[in-house]
């Protein structure tokens, strides 16, 4: 009983307010490591599954998406549901009209055109769900620097500043097609002094989106 091989730990920081929440997941981590048991760690809070956890199991609808590590889940999702479940993601839904080399390129209804890495069988013509991470997308005041350096770049408007320390983003609506992407601000205090209503550029590495066939649960591990 004092020293169990396996430990099941219920939504047990629940009830803490976010500052202890905080020193409690490193506190947890740290005992797990020093003690050597086996945690299993029910939560609906991400941030503590993704930092506690040496491998995450995703469920929906009664069934296991995924299950692997934090940074597989994160970097290398396995299905749309787990794409828009795990942190934040802009999703676009649209139709293949192309795939070369493993990269597709998604054409919205509203008419955004853009390209994202293929997870699984992605075919032309296919309805496709593609997800781009806020913190992937680089934000420029001119286009030509994302172009310059292999990006595809679109023009957008702020919408919205959110403000939230290092988690600061901002709500773009993209030119041509008016679809809203959030996007990270860097901390170097470069847009510091952006504003609603400003005119922007933002790209991203189309290896770093990920397109899945919509509706695909074949593809999960």
């Amino acid at each position: 009983v004092l020293e169990p091989t396996l430990l099941l730990l219920d939504e047990p920081l629940g009830a803490l307010d976010l500052k202890l929440r905080e020193h409690m997941k490193i506190e947890l981590k740290q005992l797990q490591a020093a003690f050597g048991t086996t945690f299993v760690y029910i939560t609906h809070d991400q941030s503590e599954a993704l930092v506690l956890s040496d491998h995450v199991a995703v469920m929906n609808a009664g069934k296991f998406e995924q299950v692997g590590t934090p940074q597989a889940l994160y970097y290398e999702p396995q299905t749309p549901f787990v794409a828009g479940f795990v942190g934040a993601n802009n999703r676009i839904a649209g139709r293949a009209t192309e795939v070369n080399s493993g990269v597709v390129t998604v054409t919205s209804a509203q008419g955004l055109v853009m390209p994202a890495r293929a997870m699984g069988s992605v075919s032309r013509d296919d309805a496709v769900e593609a997800f781009v991470r806020p913190e992937v997308a680089r934000l420029a005041r001119d286009a030509a620097a994302l172009r310059d350096a292999g990006l595809p770049a679109f023009a957008a408007q702020v919408t919205s500043l959110l403000f939230d320390g290092a988690n600061s983003a901002v709500l773009l609506h993209e030119a041509q097609s008016h679809t809203e992407f959030r996007v990270a601000l860097p901390q170097t205090g470069e847009f510091a002094d952006l504003r609603v209503g400003e005119t922007v550029a933002f790209g991203f590495d189309p290896q770093r989106a990920v397109c899945f066939a919509a509706g695909d649960t074949a593809h999960a591990a």
